[in-house]
């Protein structure tokens, strides 16, 4: 029993650390582009091809947390859950909206702190609430919103055919109702909520039972190839034309989801083949990958300019985007990773509570 188990988190586990490589490699295509051109233009070939196979990436991390309270987390029960995930989840999320706020004023001086103290509070409190002490950090109160629901969708789940079919239709839900935009803005929406919602509850019904699961996925895995592929052809021709919204519903954020899903099943059926011979460096990504989450923003673009030579080197675009995103992922996951080791060995087991690992 124990190795089916280990088999299990390995796979996963590394499903995990690709997801967030994913997710930095789009940033970084972003800060790159930005760097270079001065502008995030979607229009733009090679911001187009990232924002395709990157955009909505975060769905990978929603799914993963559904799957691993399904599989993991539940047996131990709710409170050992919502525990965990005040510790580990929010109390680093609490302390680095500190930083990245205090960063994000830039006091003058120590007076000119002390004599605005009252609106740092009152920045950080509205950092904390939307998510906007940095551009990721969006993701943490919709996190949230998925942990206050897990119940709810747990009974959904498993009460009776009934509820399981209310189950599929929140599963289904992101088809018709998309995700907006948090990113850059002081808000909350409903919509963007019950989006990940469907993700979550994908990796719920995945996670109840992964191998007999996966198993069954396994017999239609050229038909969700073709369905992956369709998806992603169809959003090129949205992107190129300049096309979405068919009512209120967004069809490039549909489509997405079909595509992440797809995705998710593909991937993990690869890694599963393979689950006695996990990439090791990826498994040291996926333990940190809260972590490298939480700081890989920040570092980013606090950092571009040390890449300006290579990004303003204009006359081999768009090598100067393509080598500076590799450059700047690569820094970016690393210096994230010796922040954790560090912080590791300076605040030793406590060092969860400030980084997330």
């Amino acid at each position: 029993m124990a190795s089916k188990e280990s088999a299990f988190l390995s796979y996963v586990h590394s499903f995990r650390g690709l997801a967030i490589l994913i997710i930095v490699f789009g940033h970084a295509v972003a800060a790159a582009t930005i760097g270079a051109r001065g502008v995030f233009d979607e229009s733009y070939l090679l911001v187009m091809i990232s924002e395709v196979f990157y955009h909505d990436s975060t769905i990978y991390f929603a799914i993963i947390s559904g799957l691993l309270f399904s599989s993991v987390l539940k047996p131990k029960g709710f409170k050992r859950f919502y525990v965990s995930k005040l510790k580990f989840i929010i109390v680093p999320y609490i302390f680095l909206t500190l930083i990245f706020t205090f960063l994000k004023i830039r006091f003058k001086s120590h007076e000119g702190f002390f004599e605005n103290f009252g609106f740092y509070l009152s920045t950080t409190f509205r950092n904390l609430i939307y998510g906007k002490a940095n551009f990721v950090m969006w993701y943490i109160p919709v996190l949230v919103f998925l942990y206050l629901v897990t119940p709810v969708l747990d009974w959904l789940q498993n009460k009776s055919n009934f509820t399981k079919g209310l189950f599929l239709l929140i599963v289904l839900m992101p088809l018709v109702i998309s995700r907006i935009q948090m990113a850059h803005e002081y808000i909350l929406k409903l919509e963007t909520m019950l989006y990940f919602t469907g993700a979550y509850a994908f990796g719920m019904w995945l996670g109840s039972d992964i191998n007999e699961t996966l198993g069954k996925l396994k017999a239609y895995k050229f038909q969700i190839l073709a369905i992956a592929i369709l998806s992603t052809l169809s959003l090129f021709y949205l992107y190129n034309n300049q096309l979405d919204y068919f009512g209120k519903v967004s069809l490039k954020e549909s489509l997405f989801y079909v595509q992440k899903l797809c995705f998710t099943v593909l991937i993990l059926l690869v890694f599963k083949k393979f689950e006695y011979r996990q990439i090791k460096w990826l498994n040291v990504v996926a333990r940190d990958s809260f972590a490298i989450y939480f700081l890989h923003g920040f570092i980013l673009f606090s950092s571009l300019s040390l890449f300006k030579s290579v990004l303003l080197f204009n006359e081999i675009e768009p090598l100067n985007i393509i080598s500076g995103t590799v450059l700047l992922l690569v820094y970016s996951v690393g210096l994230s990773l010796l922040t954790v080791y560090l912080s590791k060995k300076i605040f030793k087991r406590y060092s969860r509570f400030l980084v997330g690992a």
